[in-house]
């Protein structure tokens, strides 16, 4: 542990099995390990299991608050939580919003940690863009915030447009539990376990079914691939909003090549079974499921949003251009026929995950924590 132990209320909106929800269990997990006592707040609830948080030391508080007035009725219990607490952090929108008017009512030092590159994936539970209304919000109340932490070189000029003060950007990227996750993978269970085939080219997707994470885009980069004589099979992992649209469009185009495995907490254990990842994104920032093939050796296929082209600049995978049907179906088929580049970026990509271990998060956010209770 770095300084001194810290009392830090954690504030999402649901904890899901999402990319930043997952990063998120991970600093909760190494903070708490390293002393600091900590509370992790979803405003909805908790849609995964907390097991492994709470074996950690970490206090699990769901307020059960899924409407707007709801939230509204919820923001004095938020903010009794946050007088108990040194430190508010707040992950994503719209924890940032409630997570600092709680924070600004119990008058402690706020950190917000930003995910997006693209604010039109942000819209109501009826579909609403809710792009403009992020943004105003940043900016009105960046004046209360002591930091806003980015996973993502390329979110900073977004964060730059809506206002939000230069010297408050502070880049942490992702880190994973790289020892405990090479471990999981090195005890796969093999192919048949999970209902998938052996012996056939295997791509695996594996994210919330959203309309930026592409699965359909996916789904028929596989079927073109198929189409050209190669038998490879499709594995998607993960649950969603739109993935009833592609469980249909996989039953018009008679898919039984196409496996939806569903939500999933043995991610690592399930990588090494995929020949290849893809990540066909419309908008992303730093994709935690890229990284976690990369430290497992698994070679990735994903689009140039974010910071993939700079994740990817040293090997790792291939990066082509987003909604390029193309260009994926190209890269995936180059690399299920040639197990040589297959290994070559495997073997590369394991390489740059060793930069990006959680315990190198968790230091830099103690240091950030430190300085805003000083």
């Amino acid at each position: 542990m770095q300084g001194h132990p810290r009392k830090v209320l954690m504030v999402v909106n649901a904890l899901l099995p999402g990319g930043a929800e997952t990063q998120l269990t991970h600093l909760a997990e190494g903070l708490a390990r390293s002393g600091h006592q900590i509370t992790l707040c979803a405003i909805n609830q908790a849609f995964v299991d907390t097991s492994g948080l709470e074996a950690a030391g970490v206090r699990i508080v769901s307020l059960g608050a899924s409407h707007k007035i709801q939230r509204l009725l919820a923001v004095p219990k938020l903010a009794r939580l946050a007088r108990r607490a040194e430190i508010v952090h707040c992950t994503i929108w719209d924890a940032s919003l409630w997570g600092r008017i709680a924070a600004i009512l119990a008058r402690r030092p706020v950190v917000v940690a930003d995910h997006s590159t693209d604010r039109s994936i942000h819209t109501s539970s009826k579909g609403a863009s809710r792009e403009s209304w992020v943004a105003l919000h940043n900016r009105l109340l960046d004046r209360f915030t002591f930091a806003t932490v980015t996973c993502a070189v390329s979110q900073r000029p977004v964060l730059l447009e809506e206002g939000v003060t230069p010297e408050k950007i502070v880049y942490i990227p992702n880190g994973l539990p790289l020892t405990e996750m090479r471990s999981t993978a090195a005890a796969t269970p093999g192919r048949a376990a999970v209902g998938l085939p052996d012996g056939v080219p295997l791509v695996m997707q594996v994210g919330v079914f959203r309309e930026e994470k592409n699965q359909a885009g996916a789904l028929e980069a596989a079927a073109g691939i198929r189409e050209s004589g190669l038998d490879a099979h499709l594995a998607f992992v993960g649950d969603g909003w739109t993935k009833e649209e592609v469980e249909a469009r996989a039953a018009e185009l008679g898919a039984d090549w196409a496996h939806f495995l569903g939500r999933r907490a043995d991610v690592a254990a399930l990588l090494p079974l995929a020949d290849v990842l893809v990540q066909p994104s419309l908008a992303d920032a730093m994709p935690l499921t890229v990284m976690e093939a990369m430290a497992v050796g698994v070679p990735v296929v994903a689009t140039a949003v974010g910071d993939v082209p700079s994740m990817l600049a040293a090997g790792g995978g291939i990066v082509v251009a987003p909604d390029d049907r193309v260009a994926l179906e190209t890269a995936l088929r180059e690399l299920l026929t040639d197990p040589a580049r297959r290994a070559e970026l495997g073997a590369a990509g394991e390489q740059i995950a060793a930069g990006h271990d959680s315990t190198t998060m968790v230091r830099s956010y103690e240091d950030l924590f430190e300085k805003a209770a000083a």
